[in-house]
């Protein structure tokens, strides 16, 4: 082939192949220029959440989370300690409004209770009386239980105290002679805070004693109207003996051995005051002694006295 052959040839073979790059390029052209195939064969992972350590709570991502539609996010104020006001006196209890609602009881008369003797005895003399020249000792320690080897002095503390709470439960007003044991008044000298005092009614306590072990019972003693001094006040003293008496008979079941005037005891004669002297059983008797000091039947006994001497007192 000449040249000029060979030339036409290759021109020829050179459009063949511009046309068929021309054709390749067309063809890569229809998906679009630009677009990147999307990922084959691989899905899309998402990072599981961390899984929560049992008891333990997982606190949120966020510091500071994202308020909730209708949800105040607003840090809540500190709750104010409530004020604590003192309690109120509470009222007195019914009960106490209907005793203290008694005439007798509103007036605010005055009980003195003088527990008999003291631990240490006065043998000193003293006139019984402002109208006698007769004397006797001052005032003695008293007698003791035979069972409970108690002195009378301490017997008779104990259920001066008992009767004095009850009176006050009552809405009496009381005052005592003596609190305790070592004190040294003679029986003038207890008379005369009774005086000095204004007691409507002065109840003496004494545990009594015999020769006799079969001896009991409780007794009840007042001024003698033949006493001269005490003139003034033995009927009303007999009046409210006679109440503090059947007091005790309704309250223990007991007769006793009932009333009993008296002229010799100073603690009457030299009384201005109605007084009266409850004698509340013999410490010389085995089987008496010991009830007295038990609490079941010393509250019988204050239980009736102090009946008695409300009754008395009702009626001035």
């Amino acid at each position: 082939m000449g040249v000029g052959g060979r030339f036409m040839q290759g021109m020829r073979s050179g459009i063949l192949c511009g046309m068929l790059l021309v054709s390749l390029l067309a063809a890569c052209s229809g998906r679009g220029v630009g677009e990147v195939p999307a990922a084959v064969g691989t899905p899309a992972v998402e990072s599981p959440a961390p899984a929560a350590t049992p008891g333990v709570i997982v606190a949120a991502a966020s510091a500071q989370p994202a308020a909730t539609a209708g949800v105040s996010t607003a840090v809540p104020m500190a709750t104010a300690a409530p004020t604590v006001e003192p309690p109120m006196k509470s009222a007195a209890p019914a009960a106490a409004a209907a005793q203290t609602s008694s005439p007798v009881r509103a007036s605010g008369k005055l009980v003195m209770l003088d527990p008999g003797h003291q631990r240490r005895g006065n043998n000193e003399p003293e006139p019984v009386g402002p109208d006698t020249r007769e004397t006797k000792a001052k005032v003695s320690s008293g007698t003791t239980g035979v069972s409970t080897k108690k002195p009378e002095y301490v017997l008779n503390l104990e259920v001066s105290l008992l009767l004095r709470d009850e009176l006050r439960k009552r809405g009496f007003q009381v005052a005592m002679t003596r609190e305790t044991h070592d004190v040294d008044l003679s029986n003038k000298q207890r008379a005369e805070m009774s005086n000095e005092a204004g007691a409507a009614l002065t109840v003496r306590i004494h545990a009594d004693g015999d020769g006799s072990a079969s001896t009991r019972g409780f007794s009840v003693l007042y001024p003698s109207p033949s006493v001269a001094a005490v003139g003034p006040i033995a009927a009303e003293s007999k009046e409210a003996a006679t109440l503090l008496l059947a007091g005790l008979q309704e309250a223990t079941g007991q007769k006793g051995r009932g009333l009993s005037a008296r002229e010799d005891l100073s603690g009457f004669n030299w009384s201005r005051m109605p007084v009266i002297l409850a004698e509340i059983g013999f410490m010389t008797n085995p089987e008496e002694d010991k009830r007295m000091s038990e609490a079941d039947y010393q509250q019988q006994l204050v239980r009736g006295m102090a009946d008695g001497i409300e009754q008395f007192l009702a009626g001035k």
